[in-house]
C-alpha cells in the first residue's frame, strides 16, 4: 500500500472509536434517483461490494453508511462476518436494506479466508472489496458504471484513494495521506498496461477498496484463497492484462491505518516474501494473457520495479515501528537479490524524497518534517 504521499497538515481525532463516530471523510448526500433514473435501471451492471467484517461493529457502520449513500442503486452489500463477539451481528440485523445479504460464519476462518467468502458468494457482475475499516465517496460506484457503460464487460475501473493515519507519532491524532494520482493519464478508458505502468511505479494509489473488477476475472486469479496476509491485494493486477481498463482519476475512498489493523502485526520479512510469491503468479498470468513478446519484456521490467517499491514502503513501515537504521541495513542485505533484479536506473526513478527520508531520519526528526509539511516534497 503506497503512503508516501502528499500530506495534509495533522488533525486531532482521540481514538479508533472516537474515529468511527465522527463524520465521513467526505460529505454523504443521499440523492434523489429521479435526478438520476438509469441508476437500478436494466443494463447497467450489478456490482457487489463485498466487506469482510470481525469484531468491528462501529467502524463498520460507518462503512455501511458510506456504501448504502452510494448514489448507483444497483448493487449488492455482501458482509462477511468472521466469528464476530461483539455486536456485529445486532448491528448488520439492524440494516433495513433488501440489498445487505449477511454470510455469517459460526468459527475464525482467518483473514484471507474471510475475503475469499465475499470472492466466492458475490453475485454481481462486477465486484469490490471494502474492509469494515475503510469508506467510500458517494459517487464512486456511478463513476465506475458509466465508464462500463462505454464499453461493456470493461474486465476493471481503478480508482485512487486516501489514507487516514491514526496515531502515527503519539496518541490522540490523525493525519490524512492524500493518493497519488496519474500525471499523464485522465480519466477515460485506457489500456490496461498503461494503467499497469502507473500502478507499480507508484504513480497512482489503488488498492482492492477503490477497484471495481469483473467477478468472473476476481475469482481467476485465486489470490484472496491462498492464505496471503497482505499481497492477496495485488490479485486485481491480473484484469490489467485483459486489454483495457477504465480509470476515474480522482480519490474516491478512505483507507483506515491504525495499531489494531491485521496488516500492522504482519513482519518486513513475510511483506515482501508474500509480495515476491504474488509477482510470480502473476507473471505466470502474464505469461498465459499476453502473446506479444515485447509487451512481456515491458512488463517484466516493471515487475521489478514494483518490488523495489514494496521493498521502500516496507522500510518506512518498518521504521515507523521502532526499527533502527541498522536494522534497516540489515534487511536490504537480506533482500540484495530481489534488487538486484531491476537495474540502479529503474530504481532511481521510483525512488521518492520523501519515503528516502522517513527510512534515514529518526522518528523524531520526521515528526519534525511533516509538521512543517516538508514531507510534501517530491
Amino acid at each position: 500500500m503506497p503512503i508516501e504521499s502528499d500530506c495534509t497538515a495533522l488533525e486531532r481525532t482521540s481514538n479508533l472509536a472516537d474515529y468511527a463516530q465522527a463524520p465521513l471523510a467526505r460529505s454523504i448526500v443521499r440523492v434523489d434517483q429521479r435526478e438520476r433514473p438509469y441508476a437500478g435501471r436494466a443494463g447497467y451492471p450489478l456490482i457487489t461490494i463485498g466487506v469482510p467484517t470481525r469484531n468491528r461493529s462501529a467502524l463498520l457502520k460507518k462503512c455501511l453508511e458510506s456504501i448504502f449513500a452510494q448514489s448507483y442503486q444497483n448493487i449488492e452489500v455482501l458482509v462477511s462476518d468472521n466469528a464476530s463477539t461483539d455486536d456485529t451481528l445486532e448491528v448488520l440485523q439492524s440494516v433495513d436494506d433488501s440489498r445487505l445479504r449477511i454470510l455469517s460464519n459460526p468459527e475464525d476462518i482467518g483473514a484471507s479466508e474471510n475475503f475469499a467468502n465475499c470472492v466466492r458468494e458475490a453475485r454481481g457482475d462486477y465486484l469490490v472489496l471494502v474492509s469494515d475499516d475503510n469508506t467510500l465517496d458517494p459517487l464512486f460506484l456511478e463513476k465506475c458504471a458509466r465508464l462500463i457503460r462505454q464499453a461493456p464487460g470493461l474486465p476493471i475501473v481503478l480508482a485512487a484513494f486516501d489514507i487516514a493515519v491514526l496515531n502515527e507519532f503519539h496518541r490522540h491524532q490523525r493525519r490524512i495521506v492524500p493518493g497519488s494520482l496519474s500525471r499523464t493519464l485522465s480519466t477515460g478508458i485506457w489500456g490496461g498496461t498503461e494503467l499497469l505502468k502507473e500502478c507499480f511505479t507508484g504513480r497512482l494509489t489503488a488498492a482492492p477498496l477503490s477497484v471495481v473488477v469483473r467477478t468472473d476475472l476476481m475469482r481467476e486469479s485465486h489470490l484472496f484463497s491462498s492464505g496471503y496476509q497482505c499481497a492477496a491485494d495485488t490479485g486485481w493486477f491480473q484484469a490489467l492484462l485483459e486489454g483495457q481498463a477504465g480509470l476515474i482519476n480522482e480519490r474516491c475512498a478512505v483507507y483506515l491505518v491504525h495499531d489494531s489493523a491485521i496488516s500492522a502485526g504482519i513482519s518486513p520479512d513475510i511483506r515482501v516474501r508474500e509480495y515476491c510469491n504474488s509477482m510470480r503468479e502473476f507473471s505466470a498470468a502474464l505469461e498465459r494473457k499476453i502473446s506479444d513478446i515485447a509487451t512481456r519484456k515491458q512488463v517484466q521490467v516493471l515487475i521489478a520495479k514494483y518490488l523495489v517499491l514494496q521493498i521502500m514502503i516496507t522500510l518506512v513501515l518498518y521504521r515507523r515501528a521502532g526499527a533502527s537504521l541498522a536494522d534497516v541495513v540489515g534487511k536490504l542485505r537480506s533482500w540484495r537479490p530481489i534488487l538486484q533484479r531491476c537495474p540502479w536506473r529503474d530504481a532511481i526513478s521510483i525512488l521518492r524524497l520523501r519515503s528516502v527520508a522517513r527510512i534515514l531520519l529518526p522518528l523524531a526528526a520526521a515528526r519534525w518534517s511533516i509538521a512543517l509539511g516538508l514531507d510534501k516534497l517530491v
